[in-house]
């Protein structure tokens, strides 16, 4: 078992990772340990960052929060919802997944896997919506990039770089994200009963308008058991299109979606504010893999190309959802089915996609590929980008890519 070090101010970060740079010593980091997300590794020494939290400032009227990185992202929304205010990239409870009940993590868990909700096509990327950050790299140097300010720079955002590197650049201290005011109203419309190459069709005919829709998903027929809601026909199979803001323009766009979906005017409903906000936390939360032993792909696809890549797939077992009108899709398979893995993973890649393993068990963590990419050359980026933060590879070596 590694040595565990929990530190409780970032000088003590520093002194940890800068003495481990010293003895070329690896260190896994962990927040809240609730994302066992990427491949596994074995370090001797674990860096767990929990004591680092709390709110270090909020300021509403400039819209946004500065935290420190292992503060509970259920503690920020608790904290914005008391102004009536919110985190747009909308981030994913990730506890039903895992453990079959609610536990959000981490902000800085969250920041480090570029975790984004439904809204992701509308509203941008987590990534999108950092403004700053601080933390120490592989020499044990603190760094610091951004500030508190929302606007436009010259420059190369060092931030958008730190999102998603699942902690292998710099141990997150500290992080300044945006907010914005809640929407005043949600209302989904759905349609019922129809295959996934006319869900896709609508998802572009309703992008191609002025409406703004904020979430597109579409659930197969037999996936929708988890759903509580008393609007909701779960017996067929759903598309549904999410409007948000102003409640009189949310009536009004949804209207216009009805009018330019007449043909499906026997299979359409809408589901009110209450509703509508339930089911979008449902989707964004995963909640139909709920505690699954299956192995959880997230397969992004430029949507011309996910209903080629589904048919492929397709039969009564498989179980997916689609969201972000088409871009991604969300795959669960037997943990034990390598060869229908790497059969994904091949298809995903002729198809100009790339593919994530989000949940699976040990064996599979250590042996398969966590991140597919349709460009090689986004290893060797990697490869330069670690070296220039963390020379002796010492933070999450091999977490993204094996080697790195």
């Amino acid at each position: 078992m590694s040595e565990i070090y929990s530190p409780s101010s970032e000088n003590d970060v520093s002194n940890f990772i800068r003495e481990s740079h010293e003895q070329d010593t690896p260190i896994e980091i962990i927040g809240q340990n609730t994302r066992p997300i990427g491949r596994l590794i074995q370090c001797s020494k674990t860096l767990q960052l929990k004591n680092l939290n709390g709110i270090i400032e909020y300021f509403p009227e400039e819209l946004y929060i500065k935290v420190k990185a292992a503060t509970s992202l259920g503690l920020v929304e608790a904290e914005l919802d008391k102004r009536d205010q919110e985190l747009a990239f909308e981030p994913a409870d990730l506890g039903f997944l895992y453990n079959g009940k609610s536990n959000k993590g981490s902000v800085g868990g969250a920041v480090s896997c570029n975790l984004s909700g439904s809204r992701r096509f509308k509203s941008g990327a987590l990534r999108d919506h950092i403004l700053g950050f601080q933390g120490v790299n592989g020499k044990g140097e603190i760094v610091k990039s951004g500030g508190t300010v929302v606007k436009n720079v010259t420059g190369y955002d060092v931030s958008k770089l730190i999102a998603g590197s699942y902690g292998t650049l710099v141990a997150l201290t500290e992080i300044v994200l945006k907010v914005q005011p809640k929407n005043e109203e949600s209302q989904t419309l759905l349609i019922n009963n129809i295959n996934l190459k006319k869900a896709l069709n609508i998802f572009s005919k309703a992008m191609q308008t002025s409406v703004e829709i904020s979430g597109a998903c579409f659930y197969p027929e037999k996936s929708l058991n988890f759903f509580k809601l008393n609007d909701l026909d779960i017996s067929t199979s759903i598309t549904a299109l999410r409007i948000e803001g102003p409640k009189i323009s949310v009536v009004e766009r949804v209207n216009t979606l009805k009018k330019l979906f007449d043909e499906y005017k026997k299979t359409m409903s809408v589901l009110e504010n209450y509703q509508s906000r339930i089911f979008w936390k449902n989707t964004t939360d995963l909640e139909f893999f709920n505690n699954t032993e299956s192995v959880v792909i997230k397969i992004i696809l430029p949507s011309v190309n996910t209903g080629q890549f589904i048919n492929q797939f397709e039969n009564e077992e498989l179980r997916y959802v689609v969201d972000w009108a088409g871009n991604l899709t969300w795959i669960a398979i037997p943990q034990n089915d390598s060869v229908l893995l790497r059969q994904l993973r091949k298809a995903a890649l002729a198809l100009n996609g790339h593919m994530t393993i989000i949940k699976a068990p040990n064996h599979v963590r250590i042996r398969e590929d966590f991140l597919t990419t349709v460009d090689d050359n986004i290893k060797v980026l990697s490869l330069k980008i670690k070296e220039s933060f963390d020379p002796k590879k010492i933070l999450n070596p091999g977490k993204m890519y094996s080697g790195i």
